[in-house]
């Protein structure tokens, strides 16, 4: 596991109070100042239990000492989540989500401003990066169910385009036919088009980025991720997992020589993407993903009772 890495998975993983069945938390408890009661006046955002903590997260990670926002905290804040508005606009938003004009913004203030400071936005997004049959949609599929978190699948995204018949479908098409990857600014694109169906909440994206280079322009788009969980398997568990999914799924690049090529691109983008997210400050959990689910699943339970000290649950 990658240095760094064991913090901030205590934010997203825990473990429930019932000792007899473990459940995951997998968003921090709200950092919120002691005697501050969290009230969402009527027409603002109704943010679900599960999703309000991903706010107040993203608001605690930019905010001073004292529990505000400054002018400063507000523009990192928003660069963080894709967000670069020019000085004048930053002043107005400033301005705007300073109702009581104390020259800083509260958690209260701020959850208030919500919609019209993440415009649409993730408060948090978090990579699910592996091989072709490694596990991430099923994964992801558990954490959704469990952990209060949304899901973009990458794959999915574009077979449904496929499946539509549209022009850009039909490019897309004969590119995962042979194992390749979509280019770097298609991909990118459609998932900012689909990540502004999950305002203000924690993200997974699933099968992303494929290449250093997507990386790099989700960065620019969309801002800094959160984490990184990124799942570890061997060529022979990934192909025969992608073998048996193509005869259960009738997957059409579920194929041996498909799922040859396209192991190949993995092993050849991988290494750099992972080293890029590295240097930017990414956090990397690595989880051994050639066991069984269950066994998956243990091992984030694990991180999350070995932190729980460092975690208010």
């Amino acid at each position: 596991m990658r240095r760094g890495a064991l913090y901030s998975i205590a934010g997203f993983v825990s473990t429930c109070r019932n000792t007899v069945t473990p459940r995951l938390l997998c968003t921090k408890s709200p950092r919120i100042p002691s005697g501050v009661e969290l009230k969402m006046p009527a027409g603002t955002r109704a943010f679900m239990p599960a999703e309000l903590p991903a706010v107040v997260d993203l608001f605690s990670d930019h905010a001073d000492s004292a529990g505000h926002l400054n002018r400063d905290g507000l523009q990192r804040l928003l660069g963080s989540i894709g967000e670069r508005p020019d000085a004048e606009m930053l002043q107005q938003l400033f301005e705007a989500a300073d109702a009581d004009g104390s020259g800083h913004i509260c958690l209260q203030e701020f959850l208030v401003a919500s919609d019209m400071l993440l415009a649409e936005n993730p408060a948090r997004c978090i990579l699910i990066v592996g091989g072709p049959g490694s596990g991430k949609g099923r994964l992801c599929e558990r954490l959704v169910a469990h952990c209060g978190v949304s899901h973009v699948s990458c794959g999915d995204m574009l077979r449904q385009e496929v499946q539509a018949d549209t022009p850009l479908g039909r490019e897309v098409s004969g590119i995962m036919q042979r194992g390749e990857l979509v280019s770097s600014d298609l991909i990118v694109t459609l998932l900012r088009r689909r990540m502004r169906a999950f305002p203000g909440k924690r993200l997974l994206l699933d099968g992303f980025p494929r290449s250093e280079q997507n990386a790099k322009d989700f960065e620019s788009q969309c801002g800094v991720p959160e984490l990184a969980l990124h799942l570890k398997c061997t060529d022979e568990k990934m192909v025969e997992r992608i073998l048996r999914r193509g005869q259960l799924e009738n997957r059409a690049d579920d194929n041996p020589e498909t799922a040859a090529r396209r192991l190949r691109v993995y092993h050849d983008s991988s290494a750099p993407t992972l080293a890029w997210l590295e240097a930017r400050g990414v956090p990397i959990v690595e989880l051994d993903c050639n066991g069984t689910q269950e066994n998956v699943w243990s091992q984030l339970l694990a991180i999350g009772r070995l932190m729980r000290g460092a975690v208010a649950v």
